[in-house]
């Protein structure tokens, strides 16, 4: 039972949500999620399952007995257009999505774990919720993509493994939330592919080597300054920041969801996605195509980035105490103050 004084606050009053509540709130998001993914693909059906067709053809070559990186070859346009870029582990969420038409599979894999995601991310409190309605959630939902499920992985014990499906994010959520059974859960997942394709790692390695448009944020134009936050380096939100900074990723709003762990409350979470939508604007006005990730990069770091780094500098601390550089501020504003308070107190000491 929840506490007393926890019990009687609204929903909306901004306190931690029960168990139940973020159930109800797992299955509408789970919902809509995969509505929006049904749209999209449905709209554009040219585009198959689009990221999510990756691992759904890799899952149906392993239960043929095949090498994925053998049978997923360049031979079309997207999403046909490379080898099969992650993991061999990351075909196995896929497994029992396997027989189903690739739209359905990827519809019923976002509603899943969106779904999980949302009962994970939405602990703190409902203000969370405003993560939602941003530029990153929908191209995450849009493309199938991995984020939900490896935030969740992050988060909920006992799925730590999750984060081995795609390395690069899964070593920022790695720095944010270590534990052991992603360690261990992830060399299982490791062995096991190792079992069925001797020649993963190598095949993986061959395929990324033709992967040149996913920088790390470090080496864009001030893609630096997120590095700040070790500073903090013992702050969970504060390691995210930084190691995410450092991994490759597609500068194109979704792998940088991650980022809205950072925020401790509805004003943090809405500068993050005020930010997100400012700076898809901004990639749509310098858009050539369709696809505007080459000028998502500068809004993305200047507006998802700096804030987040901001956000993870100014962190109170678990116990409630200010963050070391707010404090640090206090001071200094303090013993400015002190010398115009001073001669009056000599003066009235005089009297």
């Amino acid at each position: 039972m929840p506490p007393a004084d926890t019990a009687s606050r609204g929903i909306f009053s901004g306190r931690p949500l029960e168990r139940g509540e973020r159930l109800v709130l797992a299955v509408i998001v789970g919902v809509l999620s995969a509505a929006r993914t049904w749209g999209v693909l449905r709209g554009a059906p040219h585009t198959l399952g689009k990221d999510f067709t990756y691992p759904w053809r890799a899952a149906r070559a392993l239960l043929a007995g095949r090498n994925p990186y053998d049978v997923i070859q360049p031979g079309g346009p997207y999403p046909l257009e490379s080898g099969f870029p992650y993991p061999l582990p990351a075909a196995f969420p896929a497994l029992p999505l396997a027989h189903l038409p690739v739209d359905v599979a990827t519809t019923v894999f976002m509603g899943l774990t969106c779904a999980l995601f949302a009962y994970a991310f939405l602990r703190p409190g409902l203000w969370r919720l405003w993560a939602l309605p941003t530029v990153a959630y929908a191209l995450t939902t849009a493309l199938g993509q991995w984020g939900p499920l490896l935030i969740a992985g992050a988060l909920l014990p006992g799925l730590g493994f999750l984060l081995s499906i795609k390395p690069t994010l899964g070593l920022a959520l790695f720095a944010y939330r270590p534990s052991r059974a992603a360690v261990v859960g992830g060399a299982v997942l490791a062995l096991v592919a190792l079992a069925m394709v001797p020649t993963w790692p190598l095949d993986w390695l061959h395929v990324t080597r033709a992967v040149h448009s996913h920088p790390a944020p470090v080496t864009m134009p001030w893609g630096w300054l997120p590095l700040l936050a070790l500073f903090r380096w013992r702050s969970p939100e504060a390691r995210l920041v930084a190691v995410l900074a450092c991994v490759p990723q597609n500068l194109y709003f979704y792998d940088q969801l991650p980022l809205w762990l950072v925020p401790w409350n509805a004003l943090g979470t809405l500068t993050l996605s005020a930010g997100s939508i400012v700076a898809w604007g901004i990639a749509l006005r310098d858009c050539p195509t369709n696809y505007c990730g080459p000028s998502s990069a500068p809004g993305i770091i200047a507006l998802l980035y700096l804030p987040a780094t901001v956000l993870a500098l100014l962190r109170p601390e678990p116990d409630g105490r200010p963050a070391p550089l707010v404090e640090a501020a206090r001071r200094w504003l303090a013993a400015r103050r002190a010398p115009a308070v001073a001669p009056v107190a000599r003066e009235a000491d005089g009297a």
